[in-house]
């Protein structure tokens, strides 16, 4: 092949690589840095907790109609259904498990912008829960001076995240967010568990196992009660999560919350007791997992976005430069001719 005949080929190639490496920078990795289609991913959390017996409660049996401080697992399975565009149909299901059988689940699903990973509308056709602020992780790259905010699925409403600083977790770099919570329980799934009401005779044979104060607020009250007690319940929420630094994936974390049964006396509820409360944490598989997968998934995003758009444009730019340098034509060296001048011959005389 002629060197020229070479350099027609680098040329159109170094130009295409060149091309490519912008296109991979600037188009492609953008397109994959956003929650991924194929998310499915299960959580353990583990702990103690109080559990309301409602079968024992609707006995009249008040001395174990709570359990307290048994212990409880908390499984949290979040997967992705579909996809539209950048928005993403999630699913987040918590399920607690207690000795004797005991599984409450609470199921959600969202439509969440798979960039921002904050709240999106729902494609049309598909059922998801109003919310806003995040719910399942941080957005890749998060900013810790962003404000960002967090959907409280037990009260319906969105909290501030409270950045705590930095740590590492298993080998991953972390941002710390601390989120509280507190208001009128909202969740369907949790409240269709609980009992909406209670017998006035019921309420009355637990009143051995309240504060005195309680009983005596009670019994004052007892006469103007309606039978059956409507119940109203409070709840509050204490997240603790560590955000992977480059991911914004959640790597570890802690679920708090207390769940109270209140009765209205004049017209201002009056707490009763604790119905279910949870004290748990990730388990440490879990972190193990989340880290591992973090770790991964780091690895190629950074290949993507660094090593092999940078490799493209050297190869580019090289073939650019050897095929310029072959297109120049060689300077031929040819001796040079002076002018001839006229010879005057002399003929001698």
């Amino acid at each position: 092949m002629s060197i020229r005949r070479s350099a027609k080929i680098m040329l159109p190639l170094g130009v295409l690589l060149v091309v490519a490496a912008a296109v991979m920078r600037f188009y492609v990795v953008p397109s994959v840095s956003k929650l991924p289609s194929d998310l499915d991913v299960t959580n353990h959390y583990e702990g103690t907790g109080t559990l309301l017996d409602a079968a024992a409660l609707q006995a009249g049996d008040a001395a174990h109609a709570v359990n307290s401080n048994v212990p409880v697992t908390l499984d949290r399975h979040t997967y992705v259904s579909g996809t539209h565009g950048d928005t993403a149909i999630v699913h987040d299901d918590f399920t607690v498990n207690a000795p004797g059988g005991i599984s409450l689940p609470t199921n959600h699903t969202y439509a969440i912008d798979r960039k921002t990973m904050d709240a999106a509308a729902a494609p049309t056709g598909i059922e998801v829960e109003a919310h806003r602020g995040l719910t399942i992780g941080l957005p890749i790259s998060p900013n810790p001076d962003t404000g960002y905010q967090l959907y409280d699925f037990a009260t319906g409403t969105t909290v501030p995240m409270k950045y705590t600083g930095n740590s590492t977790v298993a080998g991953r770099e972390v941002l710390d967010y601390l989120v509280e919570s507190a208001g009128n329980l909202q969740d369907k799934a949790i409240l269709a568990a609980l009992p909406p009401t209670l017998p006035k005779a019921q309420l009355a044979g637990m009143a051995p196992l309240l504060p005195a104060d309680l009983q005596a607020k009670l019994g004052a009250a007892a006469e103007a009660l309606p039978d059956p007690v409507p119940l109203k319940y409070t709840v509050t929420s204490k997240f603790g999560l560590a955000a992977d630094k480059a991911l914004g994936t959640p790597v570890n974390g802690t679920l708090a919350m207390t769940i109270i049964a209140n009765v209205d006396i004049a017209g201002k509820p009056v707490a009763i007791m604790p119905v279910m409360a949870l004290d748990t944490k990730l388990t440490h598989d879990s972190i193990a997992q989340a880290a591992d997968t973090a770790a991964s998934t780091s690895r190629l995003l950074t290949i993507a976005a660094i090593a092999v758009p940078v490799v493209m444009a050297i190869l580019g730019l090289a073939l650019l430069v050897i095929g310029v340098m072959r297109r120049r034509p060689h300077s031929s060296h040819t001796p040079e001719h002076s002018d001839q001048s006229s010879v005057t011959t002399t003929t001698a005389n």
